[in-house]
């Protein structure tokens, strides 16, 4: 509890401290909607209320932490139980992950963005043990949406196309 209650505090200095700086930054002239200065801002923001979430949760929890007391440790075992199960189907995941990021970067330059990215969220989604598939069907095609719009659209950064129908099709979506 006390080093969630420290890291949202640091978390809440760090991005006002940085935020303030910002101010600073001059404006450039982009023909994008988000400049260099609006960038960094709409980062710290995020984070800014990122670390005064933390700090309101982990009250939260303390408080209802101390009124639980009385209830015994059934719930507790209960907890670790399964949170034990979830840390063993987890183990070596990471490898997976790591080599899916290595065919995704490969992929990237043959089959374009718009196609590479959901194979790889579809991929880690499942990996990490989400098995419905309404649920990873959205979270792929949503995802995907955001880093369009904010990288294409927001941004101006436009990403790998692929070759021959791929990229063809990409110039439909930007």
């Amino acid at each position: 509890m006390k080093s969630n209650l420290v890291l949202g505090s640091i978390t809440i200095l760090f991005s006002v401290f940085f935020l303030i700086m910002t101010f600073q930054i001059p404006d450039s002239r982009t023909t994008t909607i988000i400049g260099s200065s609006e960038w960094p801002m709409l980062i710290l923001i995020f984070m800014l209320i990122m670390g005064v979430l933390q700090i309101i949760k982990t009250v939260l929890e303390s408080k209802r932490s101390v009124a639980n007391l009385d209830e015994g440790t059934e719930e507790e075992e209960v907890l670790q139980e399964s949170q034990g199960r979830v840390n063993e189907s987890l183990k070596g995941s990471h490898w997976y992950i790591l080599i899916a990021m290595a065919v995704y970067v490969a992929l990237l330059q043959f089959i374009g963005f718009l196609f590479a990215t959901p194979l790889l969220f579809l991929f880690t989604a499942w990996l990490l043990g989400m098995r419905k598939k309404s649920h990873l069907v959205l979270t792929t095609v949503i995802s995907t949406v955001i880093f369009v719009v904010i990288f294409i659209y927001v941004l101006g950064i436009p990403f790998p196309r692929g070759t021959g129908i791929f990229q063809t099709f990409s110039y439909w979506i930007y």
